[in-house]
């Protein structure tokens, strides 16, 4: 008898490796096992599934863990006892009385090691001795020697719906739905679900070309197994990875996977070092290949954020920029600025042939999240190129134009005249895009022109477009044009709830128009394609016009439309409200160990205890309490009005502009003349009544409306009456201005606090009002002048940690500023970070010279000579 044997017997305590915290009431699985005792029992399954657990409720329900062996299977000794022949010997010499005995993790064994351990278990059995064994399915050699064994598999594990209406009547999971996701035990219950996941597919001795295309379809989330191409070659056995890997989500009869949500910062820990080696396997030349396959993939059903992430988390440097420049239109025709924005990041150091390409594709990211300024920054380096080909000066153009001022707007027609003018085919990949382009750009023309937007629609539009055969960029551009026309129309007031133009909404071009666009949306809807950057402006367009049209008998929007959008609204508030780019500081704050929820706690108070203006409540009246930054959010008391806000755009955009002017008189003409600048003075005073109205009757409580003040003198919120984010972005401002730092927990929370409240921009779906951009870009560099002033105020107290993360939060926001790459420096150098130092210098150094031809300050050369000198950091206030 053996000393590992003698160990394994249990002696009515419970396994080790298996704590109670770990296990959770499964009485129909336990029920399964006890169905027949006499014969082996089989737990076969993924890692995460609960196999050892259901093992250990076994044990202690039916023996209490009184004459029973838990073997590990992980340990060598188990290989030792095998080719021995003494496992059954050694278990009944120790105990004459054992009961059960659990093997836990049968290891891989060969054909010779499987047969030992098969006479093993029979030995056992005959004694009159049960046996229970867990392994994972791509060891499981037990059942195919035991035919009539007891198997418990992975679909058997996946939490059914009797677990879930118990877990729903004790009150977890209330009204959530049964997803994937919510029927595997570790994503349900287990801290490190995902984790478990991916560790134990790592571990499975799967084939290359399997491991591969499980690994793929993990990664990708969703699609038709065809679009996985030469991820998943022709040997692939898809039926046993359906069977035996039910989080992958395979449906083998439709051709499709749904897999479980496994973030790809855990499947990039898990596969780096291994994809390259999986991708050779399976024909692939690299690594880099397998992820482009991936992330096109993910492109194809409609996952645009996933596939950019995908290649940030597994692919090099150099494959993110070709593959950028291969398919950065489609993520920005499907609103993933903010992923390509991130892709760009990566890859601004590296050698582009194709840079003005690129630089357009930068303004069309910025322009979609409402920067203006480095839209068209970016816009006019696509132009400066000049050997640019059609189609980039053609998309820089339209981005300044979307963002621009009158001037800027000026500048830009002129450059799109020239093309309309020429007529050029515009030939992209094989296909002809300028009947969809030249529809957009002649709509951008229509007030140069003259004319409605509407007749160049009508003039331009390729009504002979086969949807079938038109790629999703193509069907967005084409949306975009209609958009565009549809937003003309009712920016001249032909569009209005009351009131509508009687004879246009007879016209044939806006029928051709209406039933165009909605052509396009169920086209889109139909390929399961989410509503991208045109679709998105068309059909909110459609649903805003919503009254005349259905009058008309153009519409509404189909349900799926509606729903589509309701959707894609929901989905873009979600994203603009967690930017990636901060989650670095987020987690740097979240890891200071034992002291951070206490220090966070008491930063808290210290922020609370700012001082802030004073706003009474008026007896009985609510304070209304609105955020404008990121989403818009209205509160009136407990009461949440935001959703009274949905698709009332010029009901959204009149509250903000009375909240940005708190506290002055708006004159009814000026804010007409915001609201509609190219509208002529009577047509805006009627719809400026209207909406006076809507956002009276949102507000109101009962028969009055106490927060809205409209006199001979203008028009106004009382003051008394409502807060808003925007003072306290003001407050946060004048604190990093002015404000001593105190200590440095105080601090670490300040930059949280703006992290969390004002990640995204002032109204981010209000693109066009150059009121609200005005005071985004203010709010904007107020923020990054309070930022470096901080940052230089922690470096002088010696908090150099504190100096350096508002500095890298300023380069986040405004990376265009010398004064800021010159804060960031300082705060790097003071950190010892040399490396960092340089590269911020060379960066500057590199954007002064590309955009302004200018060198860099004797400031940032004085840095840098202090750092090639090895120097210390010479003192420097502001």
């Amino acid at each position: 008898m053996t000393r590992f044997i003698q160990t394994s017997a249990c002696r009515g305590l419970r396994p080790t490796d298996v704590g109670a915290a770990q296990l959770l009431p499964r009485p129909h699985l336990v029920s399964r096992l006890m169905a027949n005792r006499e014969v082996l029992r089989v737990v076969a399954a993924p890692e995460g599934f609960g196999k050892k657990s259901l093992a250990v409720s076994y044990a202690e329900l039916a023996f209490e863990f009184a004459h029973v062996f838990w073997i590990r299977g992980e340990s060598p000794c188990l290989l030792r006892e095998i080719d021995n022949g003494e496992v059954a010997s050694a278990v009944l010499k120790c105990d004459k009385k054992v009961a059960l005995v659990v093997i836990a993790d049968v290891p891989a064994l060969s054909d010779a090691r499987a047969a030992r351990l098969e006479g093993e278990i029979r030995a056992l059995l005959a004694a009159g001795c049960e046996v229970v064994a867990t392994v994972s399915p791509t060891r499981d050699t037990l059942t195919a020697r035991f035919p009539d064994a007891v198997v418990v598999d992975g679909g058997a594990l996946m939490v059914g719906e009797r677990e879930d209406d118990e877990d729903r009547a004790h009150g977890g999971g209330r009204g959530r739905p049964l997803t994937l996701d919510r029927r595997i035990p570790c994503l349900r219950w287990a801290e490190r679900g995902a984790e478990n996941l991916a560790q134990g597919l790592v571990h499975e001795d799967l084939p290359p070309a399997l491991a591969l295309a499980s690994w793929a379809m993990l990664c990708i989330g969703e699609g038709s197994l065809a679009n996985l191409g030469t991820l998943e070659p022709s040997d692939v056995d898809v039926s046993f990875l359906a069977s035996s890997f039910p989080y992958l989500g395979i449906d083998e009869t439709e051709g499709t996977f749904a897999a479980a949500t496994v973030p790809l910062e855990v499947a990039r820990r898990f596969l780096t070092g291994r994809l390259g080696e999986l991708a050779g396997a399976a024909g692939l030349a690299s690594a880099d290949e397998a992820a482009a396959l991936m992330a096109s993939c993910a492109l194809e059903v409609g996952k645009s954020r996933r596939a950019a992430r995908l290649m940030e988390a597994l692919a090099s440097r150099r494959a993110v920029s070709q593959w950028l420049m291969r398919e950065g239109w489609r993520l920005l025709a499907a609103r993933a600025a903010g992923e390509v924005l991130a892709l760009y990041e990566i890859i601004t150091r590296t050698r582009i042939a194709e840079r003005p390409r690129l630089n357009a594709m930068m303004a069309w990211a910025w322009a979609q999240q409402g920067a203006r300024a480095q839209a068209i920054d970016y816009a006019r380096r696509a132009l400066g190129a000049a050997d640019g080909p059609a189609e980039v000066r053609l998309a820089a153009a339209l981005a300044a134009h979307d963002q621009g001022n009158a001037a800027v707007r000026e500048e830009m027609e002129n450059e799109l005249a020239l093309w309309m003018a020429a007529e050029e085919p515009l030939v992209v990949e094989g296909r002809d895009f300028a009947p969809a382009l030249r529809t957009a750009v002649a709509c951008v023309l229509c007030r140069r022109l003259g004319t409605l937007a509407l007749d160049q629609w009508d003039r331009y539009a390729p009504t002979s477009l086969s949807f079938g055969d038109a790629s999703p960029l193509e069907i967005e551009l084409l949306l975009y044009g209609a958009a565009l026309a549809l937003e003309d129309l009712e920016a001249r007031g032909l569009l209005a709830q009351e009131g509508a133009d009687a004879a246009l909404l007879c016209q044939a071009p806006l029928v051709r128009l209406v039933a165009l666009c909605q052509r396009a949306l169920g086209e889109l809807l139909a390929r399961k394609m989410p509503l991208g950057f045109g679709a998105l402006r068309a059909a909110s367009a459609l649903e805003r016009a919503d009254g005349p049209l259905t009058v008309a008998g153009l519409g509404p929007l189909s349900t799926p439309v509606a729903v589509a959008l309701s959707e894609a609204w929901a989905d873009e508030g979600a994203h603009r409200a967690e930017p990636r780019k901060l989650r670095r500081l987020s987690g740097a704050v979240a890891g200071h160990g034992p002291r951070s929820a206490r220090a966070i706690d008491e930063a808290t108070a210290h922020l609370a205890a700012l001082p802030h203006p004073a706003v009474p409540e008026a007896a009985g009246t609510p304070l209304l309490r609105l955020r404008l930054f990121g989403t818009l959010e209205v509160r009136r008391g407990d009461v949440d009005l935001s959703r009274a806000f949905h698709n009332r755009k010029k009901v959204r955009l009149l509250l903000a502009l009375l909240v940005l002017h708190r506290g002055q008189e708006l004159t009814r003409d000026r804010l007409v003349q915001m609201l509609w600048p190219a509208t002529n003075p009577r047509t805006g005073s009627k719809n400026f009544y209207r909406l006076w109205q809507d956002l009276w009757n949102i507000l109101a409580i009962g028969d009055r409306c106490p927060y809205l003040i409209r006199d001979q003198y203008g028009c106004r919120l009382d003051a008394a009456l409502f807060t808003s984010d925007v003072e306290h972005l003001e407050r946060l401002t004048r604190h990093l201005l002015f404000g001593a730092p105190g200590d440095a927990v105080a601090w670490e929370q300040t930059l949280y606090d703006i992290q969390e409240s004002f990640s995204a921009p002032l109204l981010p779906s209000e693109l066009r009002n150059e009121v609200v951009a005005r005071y985004r870009d203010r709010f904007a560099s107020s923020l990054v002048d309070g930022l470096i002033a901080a940052s230089a105020r922690l470096l002088s107290q010696g908090e150099s940690r504190g100096a350096l993360w508002f500095a890298r939060e300023a380069r986040a926001r405004d990376g265009r500023r010398e004064d800021v790459l010159a804060c960031l420096m300082r705060a790097q150098m003071a950190a010892d970070q040399r490396t960092a130092a340089l590269e911020t210098y060379f960066l500057c150094r590199d954007f002064l010279a590309e955009s302004l031809g200018l060198d860099p300050s004797p400031e940032m050369a004085e840095l840098y000579q202090q750092l090639i000198d090895g120097r210390p950091l010479a003192a420097h206030g502001r």
